[in-house]
């Protein structure tokens, strides 16, 4: 007999029952159903909010858990369920909840989700599990299985599905809880807010709209399951043969050939049929009079626009004229160039003007062209109207519009970019057919930015540019931004930005008997004369802050410290307007830099939008002081902004609509100065307003105001008060559209 030791015998046992530990919990968890984050342009923008109401931020690779609120911002996400393979690309601004996961404890066989308010598209897998699924919103319930379609929810207003595949039984909730059923097939939408209740088939425009802003980035639509359905059930079976004979299609029809069915072919009027929704989405034709440096011109202006998902296009093909349509001598020419000739009296002459000249009024053709937005989308892109262009925080360019004189002044301008997140770049040209203002910002590791702007052509106003030395100006800066709270209702983050605009001189140039070199002033911003430290330097700016979100406001913040004439926010509004007065002032600082003062001021700024942006209101202050306190110069540099806009459908009975902004540096100092030349509404003033009032269903009456630069025959900018002279614009037109 011999004695066998127990104890290596227990450690083995032990040992062996470890290993075997986590394989027993992966094969007993294997297969489990989980709904995974799996791509979000903005991960910062993201949140997962539990069922007691504790959000977290969002990170790739999260699940996603039944009771749980997925809420986007400025961001849009992807889930994929596994193991089925479905996959939900949920749009910004949308709050979705996963309730169940088919298969999951208490999910029974279906997967459950709600649509709280925004917009999802849903690739719904047809595999042999867990492919039955069930989607709640305010005021429907959708039932799907192996579909591609997307749900819309506007609260109060809409609520609609758009099926590219498959079949989708869509009830509307009334107000007594009982469901009506409608089966939308493949090529078709409908809408609970609609009228009529009813299956439609969709036009590419409506599906490009409806699917443009819910193309997947990461996840293959190609690559979910589409198994032929397991047979059906005897309960199935019965379900079945209750339902009308026709709310099931015998083969599952094709998105482009899907024919509606009996319940999905409403009665519609001619002015509702394909080719007037087809008109009434690309057509747009005004015809009116406007005001322009206190001459009234006629005009009649068609507007084509095409989308195409984030693509969008419009062009602008207007006469204004005096006397006679049909007289092209009697036409208005934009900064005297006759934009319909595109170089007539040159081909035999001059090639090279003749092609430059078509090319210009080729442009001038353009209202705008735009892919994606640049606050959302990894890569965007704008050519034409650049209404409000910001680089950065803004400290070198922050609203800078080549539209401000718009129409008496167009310019075709440009503005792409592209942001990996921790990587990026953008640029803007002010004009395509006369590039004078262009520049960009590189973001590297994702919170430092390196920017820098150009005008190699500020005195081209002037009538002696010479005068001042011709200058071109450089503006370089750099921006650090640090997130310090993420969330969708509340977000918080800091920065701090520095700036400045070097000056570059073509000629030589006297003033007061002191004498200017050409070439570069890098002394205008590092000049031991002027003292030690801060106070060497010159033509400089820092700006500091926070900016944040609390609910469905955004708010900003900052200090700002300058000096020279330099000022934040140097390529501005009313900057294209402005060039020349710029010009004076840093010809003016070479010549007698230690007469610069220092300013320092702060910035705030407020904005909210309602009602699903149908109301939107944005109003911002700087209030300056410098060394003595506020003193008439300091109050030069004051700055206001008041913005609002209403859109259709917000004011009953009368469906009024319209905008109004103002901007104007110096605001202060124009309602207390009576200095000549000074008032709310001059050069430094930016003013629009439209109202508009529809007077048919397809004819709207219209009014906008707005103040431009006044210019003379040949173009040239008309100075008063050493300044450019502004005048109102005014135009009266009916917008015809189908």
């Amino acid at each position: 007999m011999f004695k066998v030791k127990k104890t290596p015998l227990i450690v083995a046992a032990i040992i062996a029952a470890l290993t075997a530990f986590p394989s027993a919990v992966a094969a007993q968890t294997a297969g489990a159903p989980a709904a995974i984050l799996a791509y979000a342009d903005n991960p910062d923008a993201v949140e997962i909010v539990d069922s007691s109401g504790v959000g977290r931020m969002a990170m790739i690779g999260d699940e996603i858990k039944g009771g749980e609120t997925v809420k986007t911002a400025a961001s849009a996400a992807e889930i994929k369920l596994d193991p089925n393979g479905s996959i939900i690309k949920v749009a910004r601004n949308t709050s979705f909840k996963v309730n169940a996961l088919a298969g999951s404890a208490g999910g029974g066989d279906t997967n459950e989700f709600a649509l709280l308010g925004g917009k999802i598209r849903t690739v719904a897998a047809r595999s042999k599990a867990g492919n039955k699924y069930l989607i709640r919103t305010p005021t429907a319930v959708c039932g799907v299985r192996g579909t591609d379609f997307s749900l819309n929810a506007i609260a109060g207003m809409q609520d609609s599905v758009m099926v590219k595949k498959g079949l989708v039984e869509f009830s509307k909730v009334g107000a007594d809880g009982a469901l009506q059923p409608v089966m939308v097939a493949a090529g078709q939408f409908a809408d609970a807010f609609a009228e009529v209740f009813a299956a439609a088939a969709f036009t590419p425009e409506q599906f490009a709209s409806e699917f443009g802003d819910v193309e997947f980035t990461t996840l293959d639509p190609e690559a979910v399951p589409d198994e032929p359905p397991a047979p059906p059930s005897e309960e199935e079976k019965k379900a079945e043969e209750e339902k009308p004979a026709e709310a099931v299609p015998a083969e599952e029809p094709k998105t482009e050939t899907a024919p509606a069915t009996e319940l999905a072919k409403p009665k519609v009027d001619a002015s509702k049929s394909k080719i007037m929704g087809w008109l009434g989405d690309m057509v747009g034709f005004e015809i009116g009079s406007v005001v322009i440096d206190g001459n009234t011109y006629s005009k009649a202006v068609i507007q084509p626009t095409f989308n195409l998902g984030k693509l969008r296009m419009s062009l602008y093909l207007p006469v204004i004229y005096t006397s006679d349509l049909f007289n092209p001598d009697t036409w208005y020419h934009p900064l005297g160039n006759d934009e319909w000739d595109f170089g007539a009296g040159d081909w035999n002459t001059d090639p090279v003007k003749a092609s430059l000249d078509a090319f210009r009024d080729l442009a001038l053709k353009i209202r705008y062209i735009e892919y994606g937005d640049q606050a959302f989308d990894p890569v965007y892109l704008k050519i034409g109207n650049l209404s409000s262009m910001t680089i950065g925080h803004g400290v070198l360019m922050r609203n800078f519009a080549n539209d401000s004189d718009f129409p008496a002044v167009r310019r075709v301008g440009l503005n792409v970019g592209a942001d990996s997140g921790f990587w990026g770049v953008e640029g803007v040209v002010n004009d395509l057919a006369d590039p004078q203002i262009f520049g960009g910002r590189v973001k590297v590791l994702k919170f430092i930015g390196l920017s820098m702007i150009a005008d190699i052509d500020p005195a081209g106003d002037l009538p002696d540019p010479a005068s001042v030395g011709d200058p071109v100006l450089f503006g370089a800066g750099a921006d650090l931004d640090f997130p310090l709270i993420r969330g969708s209702t509340f977000g918080l983050r800091a920065f701090a930005d520095i700036a400045a605009v070097i000056p570059a001189t073509r000629s030589s140039y006297t003033i007061d008997g002191v004498t200017i070199d050409p070439g570069f002033h890098y002394e205008s911003v590092y000049d031991p004369d002027l003292g030690s430290g801060l106070d060497a330097l010159n033509n400089y700016g820092i700006v500091a802050g926070f900016m944040g979100k609390v609910l469905f406001l955004d708010w900003r913040l900052e200090y700002r410290r300058y000096k020279g004439a330099y000022q934040p926010t140097f390529f501005n509004s009313s900057y294209e307007r402005n060039r020349a007065v710029y010009a004076e002032r840093f010809a003016n600082m070479l010549v007698a830099p230690a007469d610069t003062t220092l300013t320092q001021g702060i910035f705030g700024e407020a904005s909210f939008a309602l009602l699903k942006d149908k109301i939107s209101f944005d109003a911002g202050y700087m209030m300056p002081w410098g060394p003595d306190g506020m003193t008439e110069d300091v109050l030069k540099d004051d700055y206001i902004l008041a913005k609002l806009e209403i859109k259709k459908g917000v004011i009953p009975i009368i469906d009024v609509s319209g905008s109004f902004s103002y901007e104007r540096t110096g605001f202060a100092y124009a309602l207390t100065s009576n200095a000549a030349g000074v008032s709310l509404f001059d050069a430094y003033t930016v003013l629009k307003g439209e109202l508009t009032y529809p007077i048919a269903e397809t004819v709207d009456f219209a009014i906008i105001v707005s103040t431009a630069a006044s210019h003379d025959a040949d173009g040239a900018v008309i100075f008063e008060d050493g300044k450019p002279k502004v005048a109102p614009t005014i135009t009266f037109e009916t917008r015809v559209h189908f």
